[in-house]
């Protein structure tokens, strides 16, 4: 009876080492494997890519598509080279007011938006300061294509905030006063 059970508790044990093994060999050896972030980037439409955080095995990338879309999407490093990831997008937000947020996107890992940054106004959601990624670099053409001049990208990583289901964006000035607000 004792070597029946052991011989169950080995197979069950067994089964398991091959899933997990087999699982990490596709995270592992899935994808394009490019020899660049840039080129694991999707080229399935007119993609304006604009650098966001990196570290070694990921690089998140903003973008601007087709005249009318804003979005982020995520390369990922694994043995096969760079492969393209998740992302999210939307359709851009209607002209923006100074120091306004008037919505935020999510992709499960960051949440991200659109302000009209002016003076030196600061991006908090549920209290943690967003980060800041200035789209003045863009040539100029693609600033008035899409109606983007002035504006700058805030983000958040989710893993910094207590509460990942709601949101409550604030935008203040450099003395703390709330110049916009939004629940989510």
């Amino acid at each position: 009876m004792k070597t029946s059970m052991t011989r169950i508790l080995i197979f069950a044990a067994m089964v398991i080492v091959l899933a997990f093994a087999f699982r990490e060999f596709t995270v592992h050896f899935s994808g394009d494997g490019f020899d660049t972030p840039e080129e694991a980037l999707p080229k399935d439409a007119d993609y304006e890519w604009i650098e966001g955080p990196k570290s070694e095995k990921e690089h998140r990338y903003f973008f601007l598509s087709n005249g009318n879309y804003f979005g982020t999407g995520v390369v990922k490093k694994n043995f096969k080279g760079w492969t393209s990831g998740d992302g999210a997008y939307a359709k851009l937000p209607d002209s923006l007011e100074e120091n306004k947020i008037t919505s935020a996107y999510s992709d499960g890992v960051i949440l991200f938006g659109l302000i009209k940054r002016t003076g030196e106004a600061e991006v908090e959601v549920n209290g943690e300061k967003a980060s800041f990624i200035e789209m003045s670099g863009l040539p100029e053409s693609t600033l008035e294509l899409y109606g983007v001049k002035g504006y700058s990208i805030w983000y958040v990583g989710l893993e910094k905030l207590d509460d990942q289901e709601h949101f409550q964006i604030n935008v203040k000035d450099r003395k703390g006063e709330i110049l916009s607000e939004l629940t989510i």
